[in-house]
């Protein structure tokens, strides 16, 4: 059985492997007598239910009695309910790597461990989620320092990662309530319950299941595609008539500007350190608006989805060597000379982008518009606008890179600016163009 890794992010918890995604289910949980929904089951009646319906066990892990009948008792029940769940359906049966969130004390750490050891898998090791995604940067790519950002149903946790003695490191955790993706949720939901009643004279959250409709449409709408699409076009269903509703996004954007500049406001003072750089996960920078407003505190990175679970892969040892169970608050630097040499020889690293079914080298490869077929050794565009340099992709020691500076582009359907690292298999689009363009390897077959 291959190594899994169970990264507890609670908007979306996720068993991970050499293979992708095992597994994967949102924090939440239904209790109906002795029955228990858990995962994406409860979140589509987390509306309907209220009372019933539980999205903080994860948040808050305690043994906090609930005061309900049945054999749920508390938070760390349902937390072992879904831990079985997925060990369910990963089909783990051997060792596993916790990444934790950094806001858990010792007691909750424990509470997991002892949660574990009833479950049908042998924790190998802890590390810090934020820590694990951040190893996997460089400081010529994401800066001497780092600040991650990420998105939790509750909370935005902040972590700041020093540079120090070849190590990246926790130096500080700074948790910020009541901004996490629910709360940002309930906003949108405000903004478009009131585009119902003006355009309508149709109150949705008047009825439990048009009101849990709306949340759920909402809910894939910041999920998947958030910052991708323009206006926000609605239809909810009541009895035989359809309602439809439309946002403009600047609507929906202005609904969350509160929001990100309270996130500003705890960012800023963690990206005082000289070279410090900003590292979103990628649920956060789905957000509509989410990148363009926190780069306003530096350059800023997006982690991709399996960043996680490639660096408690590629860190195994460390992370479950020694004695007894610990979090790992400390990694090998990616800039370190043996951890450099590992990444020289690195597979990962792409040889040419493929564009229009042509292959180009990434040595120094601008990335151009409207040139009409003058460009050279340049990748051409036909996007509207003047003729204009768009970014170029190029090598810096081992690393391969995008700087497209202030343009914004997609990196694997997640919206970015500024300077990011490549890899194998990543795909980059430019608003307004269906073509894309694939980092791929090319050799001589030996």
């Amino acid at each position: 059985m291959s190594l899994k890794v169970i990264e507890l992010n609670d908007v979306s918890l996720q068993v991970g492997d050499a293979g992708g995604v095992a597994a994967a289910g949102p924090g939440f949980a239904l209790l109906e007598g002795r029955e228990v929904t858990l995962g994406a089951a409860a979140e589509q009646q987390h509306r309907i239910y209220p009372t019933s319906s539980y999205d903080k066990f994860w948040h808050e892990l305690n043994m906090e009695p609930l005061h309900v009948r049945g054999r749920i008792r508390h938070h760390a029940d349902l937390a072992y309910s879904q831990l079985l769940e997925l060990a369910r359906e990963a089909e783990i049966e051997d060792e596993v790597l916790f990444a934790v969130p950094g806001h858990y004390n010792n007691q909750q750490l424990g509470l997991l461990l002892g949660l574990a050891s009833q479950c049908p898998f042998r924790v190998g090791g802890m590390v810090d989620s934020a820590l694990a995604a951040a190893s996997l940067t460089d400081k010529h790519t994401s800066g001497e320092h780092i600040v991650h950002a990420g998105l939790h149903l509750h909370q935005v946790l902040m972590t700041r990662l020093i540079r120090k003695d070849g190590e990246l490191a926790v130096d500080n955790v700074v948790p910020v309530p009541q901004l996490g993706r629910q709360q940002l949720l309930d906003a949108l939901m405000r903004i478009a319950n009131d585009a119902f009643i003006r355009q309508c004279r149709f109150n949705p959250q008047h009825e439990a299941a048009s009101e849990q409709e709306l949340y759920s449409m909402l809910a894939v709408w910041i999920g998947e595609k958030g910052d991708e699409q323009g206006n926000l076009e609605m239809e909810l269903k009541a009895g035989a008539i359809t309602h439809t509703a439309k946002l403009p996004r600047d609507q929906l954007l202005a609904g969350l500007q509160k929001s990100y500049d309270k996130l500003l406001r705890s960012l800023r003072p963690l990206t005082e350190l000289p070279g410090a750089g900003i590292l979103l996960d990628h649920r956060l920078a789905l957000l509509p608006g989410a990148v363009a407003a926190l780069g306003e505190a530096g350059p800023l990175q997006v982690a991709r989805p399996e960043a996680v679970t490639e660096a408690c892969l590629r860190h195994h040892e460390l992370i479950a060597g020694g004695e007894g169970v610990h979090r790992i608050r400390a990694l090998p630097d990616l800039d370190s000379p043996g951890e450099a040499a590992e990444t020289r020889a690195d597979r990962n690293a792409p040889t040419h982008v493929l564009f229009r079914n042509r292959a180009m080298p990434v040595a120094d490869l601008p990335l151009v518009n409207n040139l009409n077929g003058s460009g050279g050794n340049a990748l051409e565009f036909d996007l509207p606008g003047p003729s204009t340099t768009l970014g170029r992709i190029l090598r810096k020691q081992s690393a391969v890179m995008l700087d497209c500076g202030d343009i914004e582009f997609r990196l694997n359907d997640v919206p970015v600016k500024g300077r990011q690292p490549l890899k194998l298999g990543d795909r980059i689009r430019f608003p307004e163009l269906a073509d894309e363009l694939l980092m791929i390897e090319v050799n001589d077959g030996r």
